[in-house]
């Protein structure tokens, strides 16, 4: 394989990992660049298909020029790698340039070796970042992403389902509120030890998810429900995404039953779900279908979990139970073939 050869290839790889081309002016020499923004760290990587120097100032200039920028794009780091790809190994590589003053640039130097298939490093470089080298291996052996089952054309397709899910929530939380029964629908719908395992109302896993105790359980519920839901729906299709819901909301009631101490109601199972999804599905895919890169995603899932833990009366069990078996399924879905 060529060294051209495999920067062709490489640049489907990265592009399908949510590595970002830089449009480049037509008088700047030849070489590659992409960004990919992992808050509070920006990469930038530039390709170059042979082992010449001579476009070296041009890409520590180019790292230069965004070190000024990253407060505006909420970075504290940048890490610049000059990846040469070349036939032969080189006698040495050398950094692409010195530490800079600011000490929030960093740069990293490394070459491939097409004839040996090997990666050379540069001194005090570190020779993983990203998974790039490994998507710079599986390029140079002909190897391809896994595919996965993701509808990649949602173009006019609304997320009736979610929607739906929405419109029953509301009107049985209505209905409660204007009729007065809302302590008799919590006692007849909510899931708790003593009616799941004592009396056997099995039903209560499922008809607890749709019943909520205040216009503000409901409305922080729909927010995740419609950011997140909206996604998920659109992505997978309606069956995949009821399954999804469903399975995530009854392993939260399950949760609940299990290690809880008192009734509950609400989507909250099913909707941490969802958002154990979406992390799966941004840890795949970088920010392309949720908006948010992964390490934004971990930091929403963290807080979004710990701040049950402030409030008196959340539970917290189904919580957990639902985010951690909608992370699952999704892992699961996503690549099953189909």
């Amino acid at each position: 394989m060529t060294p051209e050869q495999l920067t062709t290839d490489l640049k489907s790889l990265l592009l399908q990992k949510d590595f970002r081309p830089v449009q480049q002016p037509e008088d700047t020499p030849v070489f590659d660049l992409y960004i990919r923004i992992e808050n509070p760290v920006c990469c930038v990587l530039a390709v170059q298909p042979h082992d010449s120097d001579e476009h070296r100032e041009d890409v520590a200039a180019f790292a230069e020029s965004l070190q000024k920028q990253l407060p505006q794009i909420q970075c504290t780091q940048l890490i610049c790698l000059y990846l040469t790809i070349g036939p032969e190994p080189l006698a040495e590589v050398r950094p692409l340039a010195d530490t800079d003053r600011m000490g929030n640039l960093h740069h990293i130097a490394w070459h491939y070796a097409t004839d040996t298939q090997t990666l050379q490093v540069a001194d005090g470089s570190p020779d993983k970042l990203m998974g790039i080298e490994k998507l710079l291996r599986m390029a140079a052996t002909g190897e391809e992403l896994p595919k996965d089952t993701l509808r990649e054309d949602t173009t006019g397709k609304r997320p009736v389902v979610t929607f739906t899910i929405f419109a029953i929530c509301a009107a049985l939380l209505l209905y409660g509120m204007v009729t007065g029964q809302n302590e008799f629908l919590w006692e007849r719908f909510s899931v708790s030890r003593e009616t799941v395992l004592g009396l056997g109302q099995y039903y209560r896993l499922i008809t607890a998810m749709f019943f909520h105790g205040s216009i503000m359980h409901l409305a922080a519920n729909s927010i995740y429900l419609f950011y997140f839901g909206s996604r998920a729906e659109l992505l997978l299709g309606k069956v995949r995404y009821v399954l999804l819901y469903l399975i995530s909301g009854i392993c939260g009631g399950l949760c609940s039953v299990f290690l809880g101490h008192y009734a509950s109601i609400g989507a909250s199972g099913a909707i941490f779900g969802l958002l154990g999804a979406m992390l799966i599905l941004t840890r795949e895919k970088g920010s392309r279908y949720t908006g948010m890169n992964y390490a934004t995603m971990i930091l929403l899932a963290f807080t979004a979990l710990a701040m049950g833990f402030l409030d008196v009366g959340v539970d917290n069990w189904a919580h957990l139970g639902g985010f951690l078996s909608g992370a699952l399924v999704f892992f699961l879905m996503f690549h099953a073939k189909e």
